[in-house]
C-alpha cells in the first residue's frame, strides 16, 4: 500500500480508543445522574402532588386531607394532571443534565427526542386561576316521594330461614357415560 504509516494508524487507534472511553465515563456519568433526578409537580392549593423519576415513572403521590371529600373522577383527573406536569418539568431537567454532562451529542439528543415524545408539553393554568373546589359525596336527603329505585337492606339478625328444599340432593335423572365410568373409580385411583 502506498502512504500507508503503521505507527501512523497505531496513533489513531489509540486516540479513537480514547476517545471512546471518555465517552462511556460521560454516559454513566449521565445515567448515575439521571438515576438521582425525580422532579415533582402539586395542583392548585397542593391537595395532590406527583413526584416522577428520570424515565417519567411515579415514585411518590401525596393526597392533601382536602382530597378525602373529593369526586373519585376528579381526584383522579387531578392526580393525572399533576403527574403530567411533573413529567414535562421532568424532561427540561433531564435535557440539563444531558446537555450539562454529554453535550451536543448524537445518543443524547435521541434520549431527548423519546422523551419530548412520551412527555409532551402541558399547557399550564393562567396565573391566579384557582381550580374550583370537587363536589362532595353525601348522603342523599330523604324525601316523602316513593322511590322508584329499590334499596336492599339486610335482614334483621334472627330472621334468616332456610329455603325448604336446601337440602335436596339434586342428580340428572340419566346417568351418562362419564358418571358409570367415574362410579366404578375410586378417589384414590
Amino acid at each position: 500500500m502506498v502512504g500507508f504509516d503503521p505507527s501512523r494508524a497505531a496513533e489513531e487507534l489509540s486516540q479513537f480508543a480514547a476517545d471512546l472511553e471518555q465517552k462511556v465515563q460521560r454516559y454513566e456519568e449521565l445515567q448515575g445522574q439521571m438515576a438521582m433526578t425525580s422532579v415533582s409537580a402539586s395542583s392548585a392549593g397542593g391537595r395532590v402532588s406527583v413526584t416522577v423519576d428520570s424515565t417519567g415513572v411515579p415514585t411518590a403521590i401525596g393526597l392533601g386531607p382536602g382530597t378525602r371529600s373529593m369526586d373519585p373522577d376528579a381526584l383522579s383527573a387531578e392526580i393525572l394532571s399533576c403527574m403530567r406536569k411533573a413529567q414535562a418539568k421532568m424532561r427540561s431537567e433531564v435535557a440539563d443534565v444531558v446537555h450539562r454532562v454529554v453535550g451536543e451529542d448524537a445518543a443524547g439528543a435521541s434520549i431527548l427526542d423519546i422523551l419530548a415524545e412520551r412527555f409532551p408539553d402541558v399547557e399550564s393554568e393562567p396565573a391566579g386561576e384557582h381550580v374550583p373546589p370537587q363536589p362532595t359525596y353525601a348522603p342523599a336527603p330523604p324525601s316523602s316521594a316513593p322511590s322508584t329505585q329499590s334499596t336492599w337492606e339486610p335482614p334483621a339478625p334472627g330472621t334468616f330461614s332456610r329455603k325448604p328444599d336446601r337440602n335436596q340432593i339434586v342428580t340428572p335423572d340419566e346417568p351418562d357415560d362419564d358418571d358409570e365410568y367415574f362410579s366404578k373409580k375410586s378417589w384414590l385411583e
